[in-house]
């Protein structure tokens, strides 16, 4: 028996089922009894993710949402699904435009589209002043280069954000004096040396200033090398502690605390269904503990739609429209307030707060956040500086070397020119 003409197979492993592209112009294909139009979309996971079944299934239902939009317009076209580490997407993509079979689009963290920009592999985005005006000046200025060129739109927020265990912790601690005594009275905590996933404590010890400073390559006075030792000293001090245990990674830190090992930990917003079929009702979620000298600094992910250069003339056109119908203010509030894992991009939705405690929590993670973008401008989770401080806090949280030593060394590493990105 032959196959429908409009019918699509679901493609190997690593494949998310087919979706439906949203978009304003209507294509001719299977309602005219031809062959669908495919568009393939290959999306970057990070370092702290593990591509499994969880993670799919994530990703599935966010992308479903898409789907059942796009399909009321255009029911001819469909998406291919692909994952792939970020830090190997650069060799995939290049590998699969080899074989003709490069993607459309990429739903990439703003600093990877930014890289895959400078290689060659993404577009410069055409967005019109309009399109500009829906995100938040800063988000924007997060993915442009230095000659001005824009490496895509901006489309979903990861939040970092506290999860705790409500059978252990009542309440989530709101300073970080009350995260350290909780842990001293047997609540233990767990924390990543992932930088990216660290950086939240420098905020609450005053130091975002003086490292903006050291990327600058500014003078450095003797009020940011105290602002500096402060932060590190208090990481020292907290590995110390016999109830704070730092891991290497944070996929560790989420298995002990699934585990029931720990009862605090930071999380990111997509982790949180993740979380929730291990923990159910016992999973608590809360904005990031301040300090004395300020509050928290999360690095909040910005996920952005890039066109790749390896899409045709017609992949080009769907793909465009995909990225129009993706901040889409409908579209955007439909993805945030579905498994309320995501805050939407486009600056215009409200998010209700007063519905839910997760909601705040991200709200809440978004603003103390704001801190930390000139920094997350300068430092790319991908620049080599960021794996030398990650070996640097590793020999301070284990005592080899005094705050005062990693502090000097964290400056000049911070100061000097990074190496080019490949």
């Amino acid at each position: 028996m032959g196959l429908h003409p409009c019918f699509i197979p679901r493609a190997g492993q690593g494949w998310l089922r087919a979706l439906a592209l949203s978009s304003s112009v209507v294509l001719s294909g299977c309602a005219a009894g031809g062959l669908p139009s495919v568009v393939y979309l290959a999306g970057g996971t990070n370092s702290d993710e593990t591509i499994d079944a969880e993670l799919l299934d994530d990703f599935g239902g966010r992308l479903r949402l898409l789907e059942q939009g796009f399909r009321q317009i255009n029911s001819n076209t469909r998406f291919q699904f692909s994952f792939y580490p970020e830090n190997q997407i650069e060799a995939a993509v290049r590998r699969r435009s080899l074989g003709g079979l490069g993607p459309d689009l990429l739903f990439v963290n703003g600093d990877t589209a930014l890289r895959l920009m400078q290689h060659r592999l993404v577009e410069p985005y055409p967005a019109t002043a309009a399109q500009l005006n829906l995100f938040d000046p800063e988000a924007v200025k997060r993915l442009r280069a230095p000659n001005g060129q824009l490496a895509g739109l901006p489309v979903l927020i990861k939040a970092q954000l506290t999860c705790f265990n409500r059978t252990a912790v009542q309440a989530a601690p709101t300073t970080l004096n009350e995260l350290l005594a909780n842990s001293a009275r047997g609540k233990p905590s767990g924390l990543s040396i992932d930088l990216y996933n660290l950086f939240w404590t420098a905020g609450s010890q005053g130091a975002i200033p003086a490292v903006n400073r050291a990327l600058l390559r500014q003078p450095i006075t003797e009020q940011d090398r105290r602002d500096i030792e402060r932060w590190l000293s208090w990481l020292q001090n907290a590995s110390k502690q016999q109830g704070v245990s730092f891991y290497g990674t944070q996929q560790a830190v989420e298995a002990d605390f699934m585990a029931g090992r720990l009862a605090w930990i930071p999380c990111r917003s997509t982790t949180l269904l993740r979380l929730r079929r291990h923990l159910g009702p016992s999973l608590g979620v809360s904005a990031l503990p301040d300090g004395r000298y300020g509050q928290a600094s999360p690095v909040n992910r910005l996920r952005v739609l890039a066109l790749s250069t390896s899409s045709s003339a017609m992949g080009r056109k769907r793909a465009l429209a995909f990225t129009k119908f993706a901040v889409n203010p409908l579209v955007q509030r439909d993805l945030t307030m579905g498994a309320q894992t995501v805050l939407p991009a486009n600056r215009f939705v409200k998010v209700p707060v007063t519905s839910s405690t997760v909601l705040a929590a991200m709200v809440k993670a978004g603003e103390q956040g704001s801190q930390i973008n000139e920094m997350v401008s300068m430092l790319h989770s991908n620049d080599p500086r960021i794996q030398t401080n990650e070996h640097l806090i590793t020999q301070l949280v284990f005592g080899e070397i005094t705050p005062g030593e990693a502090t000097e060394q964290m400056i000049k590493v911070l100061q000097a020119k990074p190496a080019p990105q490949r």
